[in-house]
């Protein structure tokens, strides 16, 4: 049985449903391709991006011969074959493409080339990751209603303020309706000057789960456009998955059980199962969570007494994250900047996990109000876009908050202490 959406229904249901019905049905007219029927090429994250990465494309037809040119900097070139899988979503039917490279070498510079069925694209950076330190851009929700210009700007200023910065995340919430195809393209189009020179880390929001038609459904657009490493389930494989970034081992975990398991039940128990093991079989000093939702029930909040208290995602998860010595969590989907600092056996603490509630990237807002209990620091309400820097060395971790404008609203510095 299909379930309606919450409480962030959403404030624009009947303006999206209009402009769906409209524009939901057109094809690629307003893309920008990188060549003949190549579009958005991009590099998605793999267990170790010092090592490997995965490239990726799409095309409104078929092409019998797809193939990745992987050069070195002497020269040297290697060419490697794509796979194709069909999407069939909205109506609409696209073909996309992926190509694996392994056995690359650390802190390396390569370039790449697609070439289909004899059209080539331009040669793209492939810039493979270091072993001892990282710097990420961290973006909160991207979903809009402007055709994603706010997300273009926002991107577009974080991108140009860390021009040397290979590596970005979102938080979830990529597009304001996951099965939407014309949103999927202005998602893409928004950064699609700058995908194919970096590598990509996605997190999956609840609306990445829903329909034309407002209900839950399973992520089909999202697991089809970004091939992610593997995580051994077979009923959710794409929905979580981890990597080694520099120092860092990072989870991406799955917080929209609420939406997935009247559809498919047994999301959280497999991957509370996994978290465990995961954490456990890792060397690295650093432990990092990316997921969606926050962990603070602001609706509990109200005139009268300002105490929030933790929602059932951080139920579920915040136990974990004290046993395994979680180092940070961030999160999203208040629209809100929110950092509220170590949080140990759900209470504020001078020890734990600190977490981090990223902002918003895109032009939907909310009136979130403030908990004094958690939200150490906070952005001046009412809140503008915002982005998020992310550095790592063995021995800190070091997390900016930037306006577009580029102005520094908030930093933190965290030193392993564990070593």
């Amino acid at each position: 049985m299909l379930k309606t959406i919450s409480r962030r229904a959403f404030l624009r249901l009947s303006a999206f449903s209009f402009f769906s019905a409209i524009m939901g049905k057109f094809s690629f007219a307003g893309a920008a391709p990188a060549a003949e029927d190549i579009f958005y090429p991009r590099q998605i994250i793999t267990t170790d991006p010092a090592t490997s990465r995965v490239i990726m494309w799409q095309s409104r037809n078929y092409h019998n011969s797809c193939e990745i040119v992987l050069k070195t900097s002497s020269g040297e070139e290697k060419i490697q074959k794509a796979n194709c899988h069909a999407l069939e979503d909205d109506g609409e039917k696209i073909f996309i493409y992926q190509v694996r490279l392994e056995n690359l070498q650390p802190s390396l510079q390569y370039t790449y080339q697609i070439i289909q069925d004899g059209v080539k694209t331009a040669w793209y950076p492939l810039n493979t990751t270091g072993l001892s330190s990282i710097k990420a851009i961290i973006f909160p929700d991207s979903q809009c209603s402007d055709e994603y210009v706010t997300w273009h700007n926002v991107a577009a200023s974080a991108f140009e303020a860390n021009p040397d910065t290979r590596l970005f995340i979102n938080m979830g919430d990529l597009v304001d309706n996951g099965e939407a195809a014309y949103q999927w393209r202005q998602w893409f189009d928004a950064i699609s000057d700058y995908m194919p020179g970096r590598t990509f880390i996605p997190v999956m929001g609840n609306h990445e789960t829903y329909d034309l038609n407002w209900k839950c459904r399973l992520p089909k657009a999202y697991l089809g456009y970004f091939t992610v490493p593997e995580n051994g389930s077979s009923k959710f494989n794409g929905y979580y998955y981890s990597f080694d970034c520099g120092p860092v081992h990072f989870c991406v975990l799955n917080t929209q059980f609420e939406e997935i398991d009247p559809i498919q039940s047994g999301l959280i128990p497999e991957q509370l199962q996994w978290l465990e093991n995961d954490i456990k079989e890792s060397a690295q000093p650093w432990k990092v969570i990316l997921m969606h939702k926050d962990i603070i029930n602001y609706d509990s909040l109200d005139s009268n007494e300002p105490l929030a208290d933790i929602d059932i995602v951080g139920r579920t998860f915040m136990p974990y994250f004290d046993q395994l010595n979680i180092d940070l969590v961030f999160t999203a989907h208040q629209h809100t900047y929110r950092r509220h600092g170590h949080i140990f056996n759900f209470s504020p603490s001078d020890h734990g996990p600190v977490y981090i509630d990223t902002g918003v990237a895109g032009n939907c807002r909310y009136n979130v109000p403030r908990t004094k209990r958690f939200d150490k620091i906070m952005l001046p309400q009412p809140e503008t876009d915002n982005y998020l820097t992310f550095e790592a060395t063995m021995s800190t971790l070091t997390v900016k908050c930037f306006l577009p404008d580029g102005k520094l609203m908030d930093s933190f510095v965290a030193t392993n202490n564990k070593q």
